[in-house]
């Protein structure tokens, strides 16, 4: 008798992409295999309080707040005493936490997204089982930092050559690195037609008729956005605007307001929203960071991008991706952020130009190739 598979996808909440990337898999994998289980866990425990200072509330304090942190952390984590010294500090607490995770849910199969947990479950499953399968998705598609390659032994799964490269540089064994299609919801992958862009207009009040940028920018908000808009209004833009504040209650708020005091200007103002794709869609340019996984949505679904920041070397191969492939455009300041916007969004061949660059764009996004694979392993 074939034993059941069971998964357990392990994640932390530093940023958006390690938690989405699980779910989307978790969807995949019960899709090809209706019969698996797959369980999505938090790396940390409540009582492992220093790994969660570290990993998470730090990782939002230099995001938010003291963006100087940062890249301050990012370079002195490329250095191998560096992270020996951070798994020296988290190792007991995680360890202890995913010994008893594998004896209280017998998994058959890890799949570990976050650099910080893959050496302390390495060395649980060998306690505990290991027989395991154990894989590490790095969810940075480009710019692949030092530590996710700090086990050399390990099995990794990216998305890119480059990716591949980088590891195999630090020591990584070429076979113990599998180039896999990026993972996205299928949201943003399902083909959609000019009819279909209208009826989501509709449904959403924005002018048919009109050309439509949209604005994303997490948490924090997009750098210069209020420049941008206040551009906007000054300028009597002929296009639409639609800012997406997620999370930031404050900014949506200022918008809210922006929008009652310039009734005529045409602005539509979200906050955390689960319909992106629907929005994505019915765009026609979009203002944003170069975060992985909300540029790699967009560009499948066409969309030329106005990149506005990226984080500090990590995101620097998204951003070049978009740019190298003339599908996007690295613009910091505001008020040349908007003349990109008018001379994109006024361009009378903007359709035909825009096909043209996104017909030479290769992305495989067959994320169901991925669960395929971790099931024939």
């Amino acid at each position: 008798m074939v034993k059941k598979r069971k998964f357990l996808f392990l994640y932390l909440t530093t940023g958006a992409g390690h938690i989405s990337t699980a779910r989307v898999m978790t969807e995949s994998l019960q899709r090809v295999d209706p019969d698996c289980e797959v369980k999505m866990i938090h790396g940390f425990d409540h009582k492992n309080r220093i790994g969660r200072l570290i990993f998470e509330n730090g990782y939002s304090l230099s995001q938010n707040w003291l963006h100087g942190l940062f890249p301050l952390t990012y370079d002195l984590g490329q250095y191998r005493p560096i992270q020996t010294l951070f798994k020296r500090v988290i190792r007991r607490p995680t360890v202890r936490y995913f010994v008893e995770v594998l004896k209280k849910e017998k998994p058959t199969d890890i799949v570990c997204f976050h650099f910080a947990l893959s050496m302390f479950i390495k060395e649980a499953v060998k306690m505990v089982d290991p027989s395991i399968k154990l894989n590490v998705m790095i969810t940075d598609p480009f710019t692949v930092p030092n530590c996710w390659y700090y086990d050399k032994t390990l099995k990794y799964l990216v998305y890119s050559q480059q990716a591949k490269d980088h590891g195999i540089e630090l020591g990584v064994p070429a076979e113990n690195i599998k180039i896999i299609p990026f993972v996205l919801n299928k949201k943003y992958t399902t083909p959609f037609t000019k009819e279909d862009i209208l009826a989501l207009r509709k449904k959403h009040g924005f002018d048919p008729d009109k050309k439509v940028l949209l604005m994303v920018g997490g948490g924090e908000g997009i750098p210069g956005a209020i420049e941008i808009i206040n551009k906007c209004i000054l300028k009597k833009a002929k296009f639409s605007v639609a800012v997406v504040c997620g999370k930031d209650a404050a900014k949506k708020k200022y918008f809210e307001g922006v929008k009652a005091l310039h009734p005529k200007f045409d602005f539509h103002v979200y906050g955390f929203v689960n319909y992106l794709d629907e929005l994505v869609k019915l765009s026609d340019c979009v203002v944003m960071k170069a975060g992985p996984a909300t540029l790699l949505e967009v560009l499948s679904c066409k969309k030329p991008v106005i990149i506005c920041r990226y984080i500090h070397n990590q995101e620097l191969g998204n951003m070049r991706f978009a740019v190298d492939n003339k599908v996007g455009s690295f613009i910091q300041k505001p008020g040349k952020i908007f003349d990109k916007v008018e001379e994109l969004l006024n361009d009378e061949k903007f359709d035909e130009h825009m096909k043209e660059k996104f017909d030479a764009l290769t992305i495989d996004t067959e994320t169901d190739k991925i669960s395929k694979y971790l099931l024939e392993g």
